[in-house]
């Protein structure tokens, strides 16, 4: 139960507002018009060191390209790549080629205040006033809301797309996402963001 209890936490994250990624900056291969830089089918590869939280994630992106991507841990498993051409070797034996890569390169961490707010009847003496006596006098003690700090986090995740055909990077981009929410969340924002932009660009099809 506290191991459940553990990598839910991890999963969920300490924060409780989501928010959508955006794309910091990006390059795409200027060839991408040829043939052999345009993806067909690819492999997903989610470089979260949690094996669980690696899944979900793959999971959810592979969902975006529906016929076209499968999952790293059912090609490749959980071990390091020490043999890269003899893996490349075997993923183009098996129709693949390119390979989408995601990994969390940074956090940062950054304090706001957020002024408090006085209950509209203290605005004016006159409003404040108005609020002696009769039936109105519960309203008399509303305490408004207190200024305060708030944490604002930001991740930041960097995605590369290669070519298994030519060896070279195809796609690259970094994105931030602010309050992401958790793990999850966080991978799942870029991953919407990045599959519209390769959509868009015309580097996968």
């Amino acid at each position: 139960m506290k191991k459940n209890l553990i990598l839910a936490l991890f999963i969920l994250g300490p924060f409780a507002v989501s928010a959508q990624s955006a794309i910091i900056n990006s390059w795409s291969d200027p060839n991408t018009g040829n043939q052999n830089l345009t993806i067909h089918k690819m492999v997903v590869a989610a470089l979260i060191y949690n094996q669980g939280v690696r899944r979900i994630v793959e999971d959810y992106v592979v969902s975006l390209y529906p016929g076209m991507a499968t999952q790293s841990y059912r090609l490749i498993g959980d071990s390091l790549v020490t043999d890269e051409a003899g893996e490349s070797q075997k993923l183009k034996s098996q129709g693949f080629d390119g390979i989408l890569i995601m990994k969390q390169t940074g956090d940062n961490d950054q304090q706001q205040y957020i002024p408090g707010r006085a209950p509209v009847s203290y605005t004016t003496w006159g409003g404040y006033w108005g609020y002696w006596g009769g039936p109105r006098l519960v309203n008399h003690y509303n305490p408004g809301s207190p200024g305060h700090i708030q944490n604002n986090y930001t991740w930041f995740v960097q995605v590369n797309l290669y070519s298994l055909t030519t060896n070279t990077l195809v796609y690259s981009a970094n994105t931030s996402t602010t309050r992401p929410g958790g793990t999850v969340p966080l991978f799942e924002d870029v991953s919407n963001a990045i599959q519209s932009q390769l959509s868009t660009d015309g580097i996968i099809q």
